[in-house]
């Protein structure tokens, strides 16, 4: 397998308090399809998510599979979350998603695994 990620953007806020500390999208190339993950951080934490997507990408370690998961307020209070399966897009990818940006790595990388026999 091999994964290839590129920054492609970032931009900084400039203390708007409504506004993530940081965001970077990062063109992703894994199993032969081509993502576009936006990497957020602000004071409360960080997240990814696909560009143009609401949610966020998260790992199901029992599956190894990423979902992307919109989780919107419902009638009478209580949630409503849509959960999807990002088909082709792998956890090692995430990884390297957040590898990549908290690195301050601005060229491409890429990501290889071998199969041990």
């Amino acid at each position: 397998m091999v994964i290839t990620i590129k920054k492609i953007d970032a931009q900084v806020a400039d203390g708007n308090p409504d506004l993530p500390d940081m965001a970077c999208a990062c063109l992703v190339t894994d199993n032969g399809r081509e993502f576009t993950i936006i990497y957020r951080s602000h004071i409360h934490g960080s997240s990814l998510s696909l560009d143009g997507e609401k949610g966020s990408l998260y790992t199901d370690s029992e599956t190894g599979t990423v979902h992307n998961q919109v989780v919107n307020i419902g009638g009478a209070c209580g949630l409503n979350i849509d959960d999807t399966l990002i088909e082709g897009l792998s956890p090692l990818a995430l990884r390297g998603v957040v590898f990549a940006v908290q690195n301050k790595i601005t060229g491409e990388i890429t990501l290889t695994t071998e199969e041990h026999e």
